[in-house]
């Protein structure tokens, strides 16, 4: 708002008997003994981007004052409107318009009666703001007097809000910062959740200097109880920042969220987070992030409105990298905190874990290229196994053509270290010889409207079998699959000049092996899954498809599926589809959504359905009026959690009215 008065005419610079830069239009120009020019007559006076047009314009060029005393019309790069009449000293900064009206930004429109600059600080009486028309009357904010000051605040008495001309709220003071960054009050959020009947939250924000500021939100909620929450955000360099926050909440009594745990009630609860990223030493980059609850249920009771609730485990860490054009190095200390399992104490961690990558680059003029990528880790349980990996891994690869035929091979041994995993000074090994190799060409035929492309390609995995049963198992990198598959892959693409376009690949592969593995599933069968994949793109129509077929089982084994079908011009229809048959698990699951634009309405609907346990998983819907200037939003979402059988519901109104918007330090991509 600190602009809406700042487009006074501060933009003629006048010398006795001549005009810097400003192009003056006028049926007729006087100038008196007195060195006072009147310009007459469909009066225009162009400044840059800046245009002035009146019957009468008055310059006294010895007091450098400039007088309109008939009706003006005045356009800046942030202002457009008209005044009755007006003055403007550029040598004491001061000035006088009378019944203004206008736009600022296109955007804001405002009207008073009377407005006053004296240097950097506007007077007014009865002024009005809105971002509608006032021929629309939606809203507007009108405020018997008041003044402006220029990067300080703008202080209003006897204001009132109305709402399409009815009078809704009145204050005899009002006060708002005409800075980006000044400490004060923000938006509070007032609503609902699954636990709380109300639910109060007011955030205050302090300035502490350019580079910093602070964040208080207190957080009442009538069932569960108080808690204070404190952000710290300080900038010290470009991508150098520093966040950090703690949330203490103190519970009431032992609530009925607390039935069927696994766990004791909590009466103090808490949660600590840190952000940061520095540069210590030259060509270092160090990140550090911590984000610790005080239990496993914290996001469920503190965000059962949002999906944080359904947080797996948190992570805390300090990772440190640095790199010049041969090679990248990375240390990390890693610390999980599973908020799945009853204590932290089977949870693995990586303290610390080691990587070097030394980039890819040729080999001597053979057209082979390599790259070394080195992890050393050293993995570490409260109860269970613990102990150093060393994994390393030395790619090799060559692309060759033939004709129009594109090969390329890769050989990638493999080489871990176990260290001290059994028992003290023991070493366990694991060797490996994984080797692909890829063949393919390109056939394009052009026809009047589109391009015909097709792709065949034959692919062979080799992955040498070792016995890695002895070895211990941290994570999937200890247990490599043997694999000896065999993949012939099949691709057409057309691509049309009105930009519709369509993808289909049939991929079939086999084994040489009596088995194969879909990631860590094994299927025993020399033939694998014969895979269909469809993508479209056409006038609308969008089709997004991927099946498998078992050729043992005859069936269809997995498929995920999705498709948009425009209705009219006004909607959209969605439907995805997700099926799997696995011999230890299946699931199916069907979502619809339709997206509805007409006019200034809007309204979205979305419906995930289990079809395997029969039941439905969430439901959403948004229904949005947008009239410009303000904006009516109602949303209704349902999640429903089949392991703990509980409802997240939540139904919300919201009426945007005027944005107020904060510029905090530092707003990082």
């Amino acid at each position: 708002m600190r602009f809406i008065f700042l487009f006074l005419l501060t933009f003629f610079v006048f010398t006795y008997g001549e005009v810097n830069n400003v192009l003056i239009e006028s049926d007729s120009v006087e100038r008196d003994k007195d060195d006072v020019i009147t310009a007459k007559g469909n009066v225009v006076i162009t400044y840059f981007d800046k245009v002035l047009k009146s019957d009468v314009v008055i310059y006294d060029t010895k007091n450098k004052k400039i007088t309109l005393p008939q009706k003006f019309y005045i356009k800046t790069k942030t202002f457009e409107g008209t005044g009755s009449k007006g003055w403007f000293s550029i040598e004491d900064d001061e000035g006088e318009i009378f019944d203004y009206e206008g736009t600022v930004d296109g955007v804001y429109s405002v009207r008073g009666k009377y407005l006053k600059k004296v240097k950097d600080t506007y007077y007014f009486t009865d002024g009005e703001f809105s971002s509608c028309p006032f021929n629309q009357y939606d809203w507007n904010i009108k405020a018997k007097s008041g003044k402006l000051k220029e990067n300080d605040k703008l202080q209003a008495y006897n204001m009132t809000f109305r709402f399409c001309r009815i009078p809704i709220f009145y204050t005899p003071y009002f006060s708002y910062p005409t800075i980006d960054r000044k400490s004060g009050l923000l938006q509070p959020i007032i609503g609902q959740d699954t636990y709380n009947t109300f639910v109060y939250k007011q955030p205050i924000f302090f300035v502490i200097n350019d580079s910093s500021d602070i964040t208080i939100t207190t957080d009442y909620r009538n069932k569960q109880g108080f808690g204070l929450s404190t952000e710290y955000r300080k900038l010290f360099d470009k991508g150098v920042y520093l966040n950090s926050q703690i949330d203490l909440f103190k519970e009431k009594s032992n609530g009925s969220w607390w039935q069927n745990r696994d766990k004791t009630p909590i009466t103090n609860r808490w949660r600590v987070r840190l952000d940061t990223n520095y540069s210590p030493f030259n060509n270092w980059q160090i990140y550090t992030k911590i984000d610790i609850p005080s239990d496993k249920y914290f996001f469920e009771d503190f965000y059962n409105f949002s999906f944080l609730k359904y947080t797996a485990f948190t992570q805390s860490y300090i990772t440190a990298r640095t790199g010049t054009k041969d090679y990248l190095l990375e240390t990390n200390l890693n610390y999980f905190y599973d908020l799945t399992a009853p204590n932290n104490k089977q949870t693995l961690q990586k303290l610390p874990e080691i990587r070097f990558y030394w980039k890819e680059r040729q080999f001597f003029n053979l057209p082979v290229f390599y790259d070394f990528l080195s992890e050393s880790t050293y993995f570490y349980r409260q109860e269970g196994t613990s102990g150093l990996r060393f994994d390393n891994i030395l790619r090799l690869s060559n692309y060759t053509y033939f004709g129009s035929i594109l090969n390329n091979i890769e050989l990638s041994p493999r080489l871990t270290l176990y260290l001290n995993t059994k028992n003290q000074n023991t070493i366990d090994t694991r060797f490996l010889i994984p080797i692909k190799n890829t063949t393919q060409t390109t056939f394009i035929k052009t026809y009047p409207n589109f391009n015909h492309i097709i792709i065949p390609q034959i692919s062979f995995e080799y992955i040498s079998k070792v016995n890695q049963s002895n070895l211990p198992i941290y994570d999937r990198n200890d247990r490599i699959n043997e694999k000896e598959d065999i993949d012939l892959t099949l691709y057409n693409i057309l691509n049309f000049k009105n930009d519709y376009f369509l993808r289909w690949k049939l991929s079939q592969g086999y084994s040489f092996l009596d088995h194969y593995y879909i990631g860590d599933t094994k299927y025993n069968s020399k033939t694998k899954p014969l895979e269909n994949s469809i993508f479209l793109n056409i006038k609308g129509y969008i089709l997004d498809s991927i099946l498998y077929y078992d050729w043992d089982k005859r069936n269809i084994s997995r498929t995920v599926s999705s498709a948009s079908i425009p209705i009219y011009k006004y909607a959209t229809y969605s439907v995805s589809y997700i099926e799997d048959k696995g011999d230890t698990q299946q699931n199916k699951q069907i979502s619809n959504a339709l997206s509805i634009n007409y006019l200034n309405y809007s309204f979205n609907g979305y419906i995930l359905t289990n079809l395997q346990q029969k039941y439905t998983q969430r439901k959403m819907f948004t229904f949005n009026w947008n009239r410009g200037c303000w904006s009516l939003s109602l949303g209704y979402l349902d999640d429903y959690n089949i392991t703990t059988q509980k409802h997240y519901k939540t139904i919300y109104v919201m009426i945007n009215i005027l944005d107020i918007h904060y510029k905090f330090p530092f707003v990082r991509n």
